[in-house]
Order: C-alpha cells, then sequence, then structure tokens
C-alpha cells in the first residue's frame, strides 16, 4: 500500500511539472538599448541643398551661328579658355549698331556694378564701424548679447553683398570685352566685317555646372551658353520656419547628412536672410519660412552643387547629458513612458524628458543611468512581460 501511494503521489508530482512547464508564458525576444551619459545637443532639423557661391553664366555677347563646343558638364574650364565660338552674320549698318549698343549696354551695366560696388563697400565699412562701437559697449556692459549678436550677423550679410557686387563687377566686366571683341576690325563707316569668329571666354577658373546649348545653331544676343563655379566654392542654402530660424545664430555649428555619403559634413551658419518669404506646404498651408546659409568646413570631393542634402543646425549642447535611445520612449495619458528590463521582466517606467531628437532624447528624470529598456516595442510587450534579449 505505501508503495502505492509512492508512486501516485510521483505521478501527480509528474503531471504538475508537466503543466507548469506548458502553462509558464514563453518569453519575449525584444530588442534593448542602454540609458547612458554622453554628450547631446539640441538641433533644428531640414532639407536643403548645396549651390555655388556666385556662379557665373555667360551668355551670347552678339547674335550668330553658334558652332558645336566640346565642353561637357563637369569639364574644368580656367580663366581666359575658350569655351564657344560664334560666326556672326554678315555685317550691316542695323547689325553694326546693335554691336554697338552693345557694347554701350555693357559699359553701362559696368557702371552700375561699379557703384552698387562702392555703395556696399561704404554700407559694409559703416556697419563695421558700428560693429566695433556694439562690442566695445559689450564688454563694458552696456550693450546686450543679443544686440551685439544681431550687428555681428548684419555686418556678415553686408560682407557677403560686397563679395557678390565684385562678382557683378567682375562679370560685367567680362561683357565689355565680349562686346567689343564684336566690333575689333569693324569698320564704323561701311560696316564691313572684321574677325569671322567671334570667342566666349571663360570669366573665372572653375567647374562648367551647365551646358545650355550643345548643338550647332543660330542663337539671338544674350542667349545663357554656360554656368561656370567661381573657384568650385560651395555652400549650403535651407529654408526653415521664421519660429525654428529665431533659434539660429551666425556660427552655429551644422551637421549635414542624407547626400549619398556616410561621412557626416560640418558646417558653419554664415547668416541667415534679413527677409522671410511665403511658401506653401504640401498639405497646402501657407507658411513664412527664411533661408539660412551655411559655410561648409570639410566638402568631399564628390559634393556638387545643387545636391540634395539634411541640415541640423545645432541650436544648444552639452558634454555630459543622461540620454535615452528615441526609440525606447512612448506615449500615454500619463506622459511619456518607457519600458524598463530588470532580471527578465518588464517594468513601466514613467519619464520626465527634455528635448528629443532623432536618435536620443535628453531625460530629466524617471530612469537611471545603465538601465536597459527596450528599443521599439510592440503590443505584446506589458508590465510584467517576460523577456529576452
Amino acid at each position: 500500500m505505501a508503495k502505492t501511494r509512492w508512486l501516485q503521489l510521483l505521478a501527480i508530482l509528474g503531471v504538475g511539472g508537466l503543466l507548469l512547464v506548458f502553462l509558464r508564458p514563453s518569453p519575449i525576444d525584444v530588442e534593448v538599448g542602454l540609458v547612458a551619459s554622453g554628450p547631446f545637443f539640441e538641433a533644428v532639423e531640414a532639407q536643403g541643398r548645396t549651390r555655388a557661391i556666385n556662379p557665373y553664366r555667360v551668355a551670347a555677347p552678339i547674335a550668330g551661328r553658334l558652332l558645336r563646343t566640346e565642353l561637357d558638364e563637369g569639364d574644368r574650364v580656367s580663366s581666359g579658355q575658350v569655351l564657344a565660338r560664334i560666326a556672326p552674320t554678315p555685317q550691316d549698318q542695323r547689325s553694326l549698331a546693335f554691336a554697338q549698343a552693345n557694347l554701350i549696354a555693357a559699359q553701362a551695366r559696368f557702371a552700375a556694378a561699379d557703384a552698387a560696388l562702392e555703395e556696399t563697400r561704404s554700407a559694409s565699412a559703416r556697419v563695421a564701424r558700428e560693429l566695433e562701437r556694439r562690442e566695445e559697449l559689450f564688454r563694458n556692459k552696456l550693450a546686450s548679447t543679443e544686440e551685439t549678436e544681431l550687428y555681428r550677423q548684419i555686418a556678415t550679410a553686408e560682407q557677403a553683398r560686397m563679395r557678390s557686387a565684385e562678382a557683378n563687377l567682375r562679370a560685367a566686366e567680362a561683357d565689355i570685352d565680349s562686346a567689343r571683341s564684336f566690333l575689333l576690325g569693324v569698320n564704323p563707316d561701311d560696316g564691313s566685317e572684321g574677325e569671322s569668329i567671334i570667342e566666349i571666354m571663360a570669366p573665372v577658373s572653375g567647374t562648367v555646372y551647365k551646358v545650355f546649348e550643345e548643338s550647332e545653331r543660330v542663337i539671338p544676343a544674350g542667349a545663357p551658353l554656360f554656368e561656370i563655379s567661381n573657384q568650385d566654392g560651395l555652400e549650403v542654402i535651407a529654408d526653415l520656419l521664421t519660429q525654428d530660424a529665431i533659434k539660429i545664430q551666425a556660427g552655429d555649428s551644422v551637421y549635414i547628412t542624407g547626400w549619398g555619403g556616410d561621412q557626416t559634413i560640418n558646417a558653419v551658419v554664415k547668416y541667415i536672410e534679413p527677409e522671410a518669404f511665403t511658401k506653401i506646404s504640401a498639405l497646402g498651408v501657407e507658411e513664412q519660412r527664411v533661408n539660412v546659409i551655411a559655410e561648409l568646413l570639410d566638402p568631399p570631393e564628390n559634393l556638387g552643387a545643387e545636391y540634395r542634402i539634411e541640415v541640423a543646425i545645432v541650436t544648444w549642447q552639452a558634454a555630459e547629458v543622461l540620454t535615452i535611445p528615441s526609440s525606447a520612449i512612448f506615449q500615454r495619458s500619463n506622459g511619456w513612458n518607457t519600458f524598463v528590463v530588470s532580471d527578465g521582466k518588464v517594468e513601466t517606467r514613467p519619464l520626465l524628458i527634455g528635448s528629443r531628437g532623432r536618435e536620443l532624447s535628453r531625460v530629466v528624470g524617471g530612469v537611471s543611468e545603465g538601465e536597459r529598456v527596450i528599443l521599439y516595442p510592440s503590443d505584446l510587450i506589458n508590465e510584467g512581460a517576460v523577456v529576452n534579449y
């Protein structure tokens, strides 16, 4: 009898053990991340593009038959290099008068560009003197930081306008040379022909970004022929909402990604354009936006003009901040939460979140450094669930 009881007891224990094994919930496989301290920055993110700094557009100085060019987009050219050749139409009094008027117009454009340059130089010098005075007031604590930064930005913008005016003056000078070349050897009394072929020269050294006319054909005067970079200089332009742009100042760091390479390109904000514009969003909403211009610090050789990029403009940063992966936080009625893994089980933890970034978020309270949190939690995850990681 005793032996029978022992056998029954063992059978009951065996069945109970099997039931525990089969009824025990299976662990859920999850991916975890760590709450850690490290560098963190807040940034305004947007899409942008690269563009050539002060590109030159070369146009036909006269009407005539454009001979086929051998240049392709991407070719490098040197200042003074022959870009194209134009066979002028036979000279008559009308075409001669047109050429002379074209030269007069080019000289007028040069005079206007020279006057504009003189004006920008004067304005830049005045802004520089005012900035120097503001800097002195700031050092003596008689001017605010915001006012001083504003004048620094204005000074940077004035310098950019002066460089643009200098480029316009050089372009106008090249237009005069082109217009004069058509009149070389022409007798103004009888309109007899001078040189049979007019050569179009490169105004600067750089890269050919665009070839407007590839085939041989008759073109009018002023027809665009080429667009050439100015020594291959590139800058970044990104249009931001005005409420985001107000947080940005000249000199802020910019990180550029999404251009096609693995490298993060460094840049710095040069200036913010003083005037905003209205843009219709994809949802049909009117938005006030403004262009932010940044200078590339270490551009890769294979980055060209008009490339699409993604920019992150840093507005605040710290060397040591408690952070949590952004993919580990979610919102409920009580605010931000995360799932913490402790001894293989899930614990729901409310959080105090500072600012959020694409990969990391600054956490003010709720978790401690070194704790493991579940990344991309699914609907299967809940309080007390058993997990594997």
